[in-house]
């Protein structure tokens, strides 16, 4: 509880005034828990707070637990409006303001300390104020009425101060009995110390006094407490101080303690008159001088003085006189002062000296007031009556206050009333107004589920064709399109009966519908198909192109809003006429598709005969095929003039390669499947958009909220609908297969660009995000790869076949003669090709047919060497002759696909080469060269000088091999080896290297093997004589020919005799 309280007084009670002041203090709370309303379900806690504001008011605080552990008040009545607390038992209690509470608690002992604690709040504020109290016993009222918290001034700090210096002092020298009230009125402050000048005055304007402060002479005699004034000789004789001389206080001192004096006090009930002052005067000369006494300021000898001193109009004149005087009159003061004052239990406690004269001062100031007061009231004996008069007149104000509180309270609570009657009122107007809204929104309803009779007989009459009829049909279901949605919802007699009219008439319209598109759909088709099947020949055309349907399409078009219509409110026909479109326009394309394929087939070109046949072993299959081929007997032969009448025909069938004609197909096709993918999304809303009939028709949100929740297809008319495309171009795939078997009939290396434009436009197909072209192209791109690779497959075999069937050399090989037609037949198809897969196969393929074709090169040059001395020289024969042809003829191509297996065509030609020039040049000069290479091994194993000292090759063995090639021996030694070389080419070409003049014809194999001869020859020649001046310098043995020699005479044999 104690947290509680403390978390509540900080979440609630700690805001404060300009003032520094709390606002309201906390005196209670408890818990309780109360109905949550039938839609909060349950019971709710809360807590009831008291409380009492800074200006005396008291609250009732309704508040709630936050989830962060701080409280929020959520509604608060003034405790002023309190009107009765009724206790039902020990854990609910009932209370009444402006209307009653009924609120349940959870402990007994917390129930009753609240109860108790509001009560007596509320009789210390509203006092005597009716309060009804069933269960509640009343608290204990003390004699009179309990002053309110409000009348009591909040800081007593400077009373208590007064007091406590008071109670040092002693006795005051004018003593202020506290007198007993007066007409059972409490009494006033007894003192003026207790007064409320300088504190927060009471803001309520009419709450009674609570005591008046009586004059501080004034005694409590019986009179005193009837009303009546004293006499003069019943009042005390005060006790005057000693008098001191006359003191004049410095003007800094006085203008800085003026203000501070405290106010009079109120004025008292009974006066009393002042004693004479001869009797003071007599009694202060009879007293001893006290150096501790105050002075009487009502000492005449210091009167005068004092006025002027405090207030400020001494004679400027006197000004230095009175000065003097002051100051001595000081030091006389200061002389009788004791600079110790006693604490609260008589120990001296030192002090400064300015603390104890401003202590003194003031002590002095506040008897100087009482001593005015009291001279002012004994002055004059009517004040007694004015007092009384006053008295009476207070107390009647105590009873009108008495009195407006109780009808504050009455006029509260008929302000409750009226504000409740009111907010009864306003809810009996908000349920008029409720019931006048429903009764309208019944009235529309009914309204919207009426439908003309005229709009139903155009359902039955208008016509299905015209536009301007199809309009009015559309504003027609428009009507029954919202008298059926708004039925949806409702099950009211009086519109069941006409809904279920309405869905008949619904239900014939849309079977009027279905009929009329069924039929129109066949006819519009025919129309379109005519007697050219769907073709056409624009102006300037060569070819015909299929006809467009764009006039069918705007036709139809006109009827998506029915068709939207359909769709939602009777979803067996609308499967229905989509079946039917399918079936139609099945028909309609595949009538024109097929037309299309059976012109352009005829636009195909056919391959030659000796293209036709496997591309790389031409020559072999050709003669296998006619060395076994046996003619049947009553076979007919034909005449030459009959064949050559064929073949003009047959030039005459097509120009065009089966690639190219194929690209046109595929461009009229992709655009046919493309506008009728578009064309059946919009007219029978085959897509995502879903969009209703009541966004076509632009209705309120209400039907387009009813439309999209009972939006959605069955499955069955959901999968008819997916398989749109695939139904209207059901017949595709097959006539598609058929066309290109048929184009590759004529030429099957066009399968190449045929794989080459399904690509192209399998990219454009994946771009729209068409699916059905992209699996009809998928799947015939995956056929035509298969074939193609078959092809590879067997142009590799026919390669190894002409190894295995070879039996002696003869020349370039069929495969090299013919791969370089090959390769630009396939690279022409290829053309665009860039960045496609069909670039990648192809070249795969390319380089897997060269590698076969090398390997069978050199099988087929070790075959043939077999069983011979010169089988190495022949195998380089043949290597040369065919890489030579192979890198001449796939240069001239000018492709860069074959740059990596031309680069190794290259390096097998220079290394057979330079093995075949160093086999047929060692034949004639196998002497000289076996001496010198002897000469080379002595000086790699030892130095130059080793060789001349060796017998083997001294000098003598040196002209001994020399004289053996003089200019003459090699003339006929390079005569021997063109004979040895041509002879080994003639027979290896089959077209004559040597012109008719006796030289080398230019740009055969012969040419490169003749210079590179020349060349290998000067070379060792140049190391003969390199040798000779290295390890033979002072020998003076040259070589008997010249390198001048050698080129002479093989230029002889390059340009004939």
């Amino acid at each position: 509880m104690a947290d509680q309280r403390q978390r509540i007084i900080a979440s609630v009670f700690s805001r404060r005034n300009a003032a520094g002041e709390l606002e309201e203090t906390y005196v209670s709370h408890i818990k309780i828990w109360e109905d949550a309303g039938p839609e909060g379900g349950g019971r709710k806690p809360r807590y009831i707070l008291l409380s009492q504001a800074s200006n005396g008011s008291g609250f009732i605080h309704k508040s709630k637990l936050n989830t962060n552990g701080t409280y929020s008040v959520g509604k608060t009545w003034r405790l002023s409006e309190l009107r009765g607390v009724q206790v039902a038992n020990s854990l609910a209690f009932n209370i009444t303001l402006s209307r009653t509470y009924r609120w349940q608690t959870e402990n007994e002992g917390d129930q009753i300390a609240f109860i108790d604690s509001m009560v007596r709040l509320f009789r210390g504020l509203a006092g005597n104020a009716p309060l009804q109290l069933e269960g509640v016993p009343e608290p204990p009222i003390d004699n009179g009425r309990s002053p309110s918290p409000a009348a009591r001034p909040p800081n007593r700090g400077l009373a208590s101060q007064n007091e406590t210096r008071e109670a040092r002092r002693g006795p005051s020298p004018v003593p202020a009995p506290q007198s007993q009230p007066r007409g059972g009125l409490p009494s006033r402050a007894s003192s003026p110390t207790n007064s409320q000048r300088g504190y927060p005055s009471n803001p309520r304007p009419r709450e009674p006094p609570q005591s008046r402060a009586p004059s501080p002479t004034n005694s409590q005699s019986g009179s005193a407490r009837n009303g009546r004034p004293r006499r003069p000789s019943d009042a005390p004789v005060p006790v005057l101080r000693e008098r001191v001389p006359e003191v004049n206080i410095p003007p800094a001192i006085r203008g800085n303690r003026v203000p501070e004096r405290q106010p009079s006090p109120p004025r008292p009930q009974t006066r009393s008159r002042q004693p004479e002052r001869s009797q003071a005067l007599q009694t202060d000369g009879l007293q001893k001088r006290d150096p501790n006494a105050r002075i009487s300021y009502f000492d005449p000898t210091n009167q005068m003085t004092l006025e002027r001193l405090l207030e400020g109009q001494a004679d400027v004149d006197g000004e230095e006189e009175n000065a003097q005087a002051t100051m001595a009159s000081v030091e006389e003061m200061l002389e009788g002062y004791e600079w110790a004052s006693d604490d609260v239990i008589g120990r001296k406690t030192a002090g400064s000296a300015g603390d104890l004269i401003e202590a003194r001062l003031l002590d002095e100031l506040t008897a100087l007031e009482k001593a005015n007061i009291h001279s002012f009231l004994e002055s004059d004996d009517r004040v007694g009556v004015v007092l009384k008069f006053m008295d009476a007149a207070i107390a009647e104000l105590d009873n009108m206050d008495s009195y407006l509180s109780s009808y504050k309270i009455h006029l509260n609570a008929v302000g409750d009333d009226i504000s409740y009657i009111q907010s009864q009122n306003r809810g009996l107007q908000v349920q008029t107004q409720n019931q006048k809204a429903l009764l309208k929104e019944i009235e529309n309803l009914l309204q919207t589920v009426h439908v003309d009779q005229d709009a139903l007989l155009t359902l039955t009459q208008e016509s299905l064709e015209k536009t301007q009829s199809i309009e009015k049909l559309e504003g027609a279901v428009t009507e029954l399109y919202k008298a059926l949605q708004a039925g949806r919802d409702t099950e009211m007699a009086a519109t069941m009966e006409r809904l279920e009219e309405y869905r008949t008439h619904n239900t014939h319209f849309c079977k009027r519908t279905f009929e009329f598109l069924s039929f129109m759909f066949t006819a519009q088709a025919k129309l379109l198909l005519g007697d050219t099947d769907g073709m056409t020949k624009p102006a300037g055309a060569r070819r015909p192109i299929l006809i467009p349907h764009g006039e069918i399409e705007a036709y139809l078009g006109r009827y998506a809003g029915l068709m939207l219509y359909l769709k939602e409110m009777d979803e067996t026909v609308y499967g229905k006429l989509c079946a039917a479109y399918f079936s139609s326009a099945s028909e309609l394309h595949g009538t024109q598709v097929r037309a299309l394929f059976s012109t352009y087939i005829a636009y195909v070109k056919k391959a030659p005969d000796e293209e036709q046949e496997q591309a790389l072993n031409t020559n072999l299959t050709a003669g296998l095929r006619s060395a076994n081929t046996i003619r049947r007997a009553g076979t007919l032969i034909r005449s030459p003039i009959e064949n050559r009448q064929r073949d003009r025909d047959k030039g005459n069938e097509g120009d065009l390669r089966a690639s190219e004609a194929f690209g046109l197909i595929l461009d009229q096709l992709a655009t046919l499947i493309y506008k009728e993918d578009e064309f059946i999304s919009d007219f029978l809303q085959i897509n995502d958009v879903a969009l209703t009939f009541a966004d076509y028709m632009g209705l309120d949100n209400y039907f387009r909220r009813q439309a999209a929740r009972v939006a959605g297809l069955s499955q069955t008319t959901m999968k008819l609908i997916r398989g749109a495309m695939e139904l209207t171009f059901s017949f595709l795939p097959e006539e598609l297969k058929k066309w290109l078997d048929s184009a590759l009939a004529k030429d099957q290396l066009e399968v190449i660009g045929l794989i080459l434009m399904i690509e192209r436009f399998l990219a454009d197909a994946d771009e729209r995000g068409n699916q059905f072209l992209l699996t009809v192209l998928g799947k015939q791109h995956t056929r035509l790869k298969g074939l193609y690779e078959r092809h590879i497959n067997e142009q590799i075999k026919g390669i190894e076949q002409t190894k295995l069937t070879s039996k002696k050399r003869r020349g370039v090989a069929s495969f090299i003669k013919q791969f370089p037609s090959y390769l630009g037949r396939v690279e022409n198809q290829l053309i665009g090709a860039d960045g496609l897969e069909i670039r990648t196969t192809v070249n795969e393929a390319h380089d897997k047919i060269v590698q076969s074709m090398f390997d069978c090169l050199k099988q087929m040059a070790k075959m043939d060497g077999e069983g011979e001395d010169k089988g190495q020289l022949n195998y380089h024969v043949i290597l040369i002759e065919n890489m030579h042809h192979f890198v001449a003829e796939i240069t001239q191509t000018e492709l860069g696909s074959v740059t990596t297996f031309l680069r190794r065509a290259e390096g097998i030609y220079e290394e057979n080469l330079n093995a075949y020039v160093k086999i047929v040049i060692r034949r004639p000069f196998a002497k000289i060269i076996d001496y010198f290479e002897g000469v080379e091994r002595i000086i790699k194993a030892g130095s130059p000088n080793d060789v001349a000292a060796n017998s083997n090759y001294n000098k003598s063995a040196l002209k001994k091999v020399v004289k053996e090639y003089n200019p003459k021996d090699v003339r006929k030694h390079i005569d021997g080896l063109f004979k040895r070389v041509e002879k080994h080419f003639t027979e290896a070409s089959e077209k004559p290297i040597v012109d008719e003049g006796g030289g080398i014809a230019p740009g055969t194999v012969l040419v490169g093997v003749w210079k590179a001869c020349e060349e290998e020859l000067l070379r060792i020649t140049e190391f003969f004589l390199k040798r000779i001046s290295q390890c033979y310098p002072d020998g003076g043995i040259p070589l008997e020919y010249s390198t001048n020699d050698i080129e002479t005479q093989f230029k002889r044999h390059r340009i004939g005799f």
